[in-house]
């Protein structure tokens, strides 16, 4: 029987986490423990990205709370990528209707409903690599250059929109609305993180992008939501009234998006370990289920004090 395509999904690139690797092994904090393991294996899930098939309902819900109030450039994009997004059902039902629904066609049309999802996420994290190669390396030139910084707004607000983290939405909702919104958000997250890129693009005099650098004994940690807003609680899952974001890039490199006057500014971009520390926490504090670091020892301390740390926001 033919392949039904790729079933480990990854919410968070593996490229990206190698950074805190070495052979590939990573410390991962989760449920409590300290594991020590190959990147492979974790920010993933089965299936994450299969697309559900959508009702007429399905439809008009993403058109309400996604597509209504978009900029009126976007609008027709948006539609086009609802409508595709949507296609891999619409297909398969033509399919089994027809006298041409051999097994092998089925799994065609079933990798589509598999993959679709994940290889738009896998395009957009390769046209993001540049961006992150480049900020590993202390260039953030891009940012100057308006035909280029729209690709980095897209890439950085669709890791942000991505996870696990920000389908937590999923255990305060019940009944049809909890179903209505597992059918659409894999949908619903493309759509918003293009609305978001543009809405940073357009926005971006009013930030700026600070390279934070770390020479210090305390490694920058990262998690299975690696770019987070630190200007919102952790818990919190409706839409933030500020965004202003922290996205570390290895142990001793991350950047900041801020607003020009914002209080989350650094004195200076060389942290120090009391810093580094405190992003890290925040780091946790932010997480979903799994955090990752390069340091045993590091993890153990962001462990012991996370609870009372989570209590203070």
């Amino acid at each position: 029987m033919a392949s039904i395509g790729k079933k480990l999904h990854h919410y968070v690139p593996r490229f990206y986490i190698k950074a805190w690797a070495q052979d590939d092994l990573v410390y991962c904090l989760r449920n409590g423990k300290i594991l020590h393991t190959n990147v492979r294996n974790v920010a993933a899930e089965n299936y994450f990205y299969r697309l559900c098939e959508l009702s007429a309902r399905d439809i008009a819900f993403v058109r309400e709370v996604a597509i209504a109030d978009s900029p009126k450039t976007l609008k027709p994009y948006l539609e086009r990528l609802l409508r595709v997004l949507s296609l891999p059902h619409v297909a398969r039902r033509k399919v089994e209707a027809s006298a041409m629904a051999t097994p092998e066609l089925l799994a065609g049309v079933d990798n589509l409903i598999t993959e679709m999802s994940e290889n738009m996420h896998t395009s957009i994290e390769e046209e993001f690599r540049p961006y992150l190669n480049a900020m590993l390396a202390g260039d953030l030139g891009f940012y100057a250059q308006p035909a280029r910084v729209a690709g980095f707004f897209w890439g950085i607000a669709a890791q942000y929109l991505r996870t696990n983290q920000i389908k937590r939405a999923r255990d305060r909702l019940r009944g049809d609305m909890l179903e209505t919104f597992q059918r659409t958000v894999n949908v619903l997250v493309h759509i918003l993180a293009i609305k978001l890129g543009f809405g940073l693009y357009a926005d971006r005099e009013r930030f700026r992008l600070i390279l934070l650098e770390n020479v210090t004994d305390i490694p920058f940690i990262t998690a299975d939501q690696p770019v987070i807003n630190i200007a919102a609680k952790p818990e919190e899952t409706k839409p933030p009234d500020k965004l202003e974001l922290y996205y570390p890039l290895s142990p001793n490199k991350a950047i900041l998006l801020v607003e020009r006057l914002s209080n989350h500014l650094p004195g200076s971009p060389s942290v120090s370990a009391i810093l580094a520390h405190h992003y890290n926490l925040l780091m946790g504090a932010h997480a979903y289920e799994q955090i990752f670091a390069n340091s045993r020892k590091e993890l153990e301390s962001v462990r012991g004090e996370l609870r009372a740390f989570r209590s203070c926001l």
